[in-house]
């Protein structure tokens, strides 16, 4: 709306110094003022009150009627005040000076076009930008929701394979129940209260992954078959919670790590200033796996969630042969 305001204001000034270099003072002010003041009254009325109010409405023949009216109105009162002023003013202007009253009416009739049109585009543009930023609302309500639900799935298949691990351990009556309890115990702190927020420290979410390597190796002693590499930036980023542990539970889970001839794990995470890359590789037997039995809903929901929140943002490789289960991620944290 200012903006329309400072056009009208530059408009009018420049016409009236062009006026003025043609006449006097006293001729272009009243010049200018008898012809835009009334346009930009139909100018306002129309981007004000017609559209809005109508179109809107879906009320055309009103809006048509509302139009035909304000311009009738506009062409037989200010059409007189033109031919009133040509008789009392005496314009000192060659172009109007002698000019028929039919010219006077149809002059105005003919100026009644551009302030429509253009506030009609004008209406039209902001109509469109208020539907894009309503669609980026939806989308983003949607994305949300999504992403909640998507989380939604993650967190009861982790949890429960977590307890079955605990379970297990209680079984042959292990001395690192206890220490399996307090790991999950802080996994389950994560889950309920951090999983819930947009973006959670990298610090945290790593101290998670930590956590879950830990409760899965706390059944064997001996676990040279399991490598872990993970090396933190000093710099703090944030990332979307619960992104990196079902890649992780998912090297476990198909592994058969507990096999010390056939079975292996290696995990590796490096940050750097502004990416976080994952390499990770395990044990898997194309040969003897079901089609949705490595990966499964969780890694499809992993590859949802990247695909949401870190849209052109994120690299991810999944591949398998006849031994191996390989996952590369590059993310960028910027």
């Amino acid at each position: 709306m200012k903006y329309s305001l400072i056009g009208w204001l530059i408009f009018v000034s420049i016409m009236t110094w062009v006026i003025y270099g043609m006449s006097n003072m006293q001729t272009a002010l009243v010049r200018s003022g008898s012809v835009f003041i009334p346009l930009i009254i139909l100018f306002y009325l129309n981007l004000v009150w017609f559209l809005p109010s109508y179109l809107n409405e879906k009320k055309r023949s009103m809006y048509a009627v509302a139009v035909f009216l304000a311009i009738a109105i506009h062409v037989v009162t200010f059409g007189w005040l033109d031919v009133y002023l040509d008789k009392s003013m005496h314009w000192d202007l060659p172009h109007i000076s002698e000019r028929h009253q039919f010219m006077v009416f149809f002059g105005r009739l003919m100026s009644s076009a551009p302030p429509l049109i253009i506030s009609a585009l004008i209406w039209k543009s902001i109509l469109l930008h208020k539907q894009r930023e309503q669609s980026m609302e939806l989308q983003n309500r949607m994305l949300e929701a999504e992403t909640k639900a998507l989380k939604a799935q993650i967190n009861p298949h982790f949890l429960f394979n977590s307890m079955n691990n605990i379970y297990a351990l209680s079984q042959i009556k292990s001395d690192k129940t206890g220490d399996a309890i307090l790991s999950l115990s802080e996994i389950l702190r994560f889950v309920t209260y951090e999983s819930e927020k947009d973006r959670v420290s990298l610090k945290d979410e790593l101290k998670q992954i930590t956590n879950f390597i830990q409760l899965q190796l706390l059944k064997d002693d001996v676990n040279e078959n399991v490598h872990v590499e993970i090396e933190d930036s000093l710099k703090e980023h944030f990332i979307a919670p619960m992104l990196l542990l079902p890649f992780i539970e998912n090297s476990f889970k198909h592994s058969n790590f507990e096999d010390k001839v056939n079975g292996w794990i290696k995990i590796g995470i490096k940050v750097t200033p502004n990416k976080l890359h994952l390499a990770l590789s395990n044990s898997a037997s194309l040969k003897n796996a079901r089609k949705d039995e490595i990966g499964g809903v969780g890694m499809e929901n992993v590859k949802k969630r990247l695909s949401l929140i870190y849209p052109e943002k994120h690299k991810l490789v999944i591949s398998q042969n006849e031994t191996t289960y390989r996952v590369n991620l590059e993310l960028d944290l910027a």
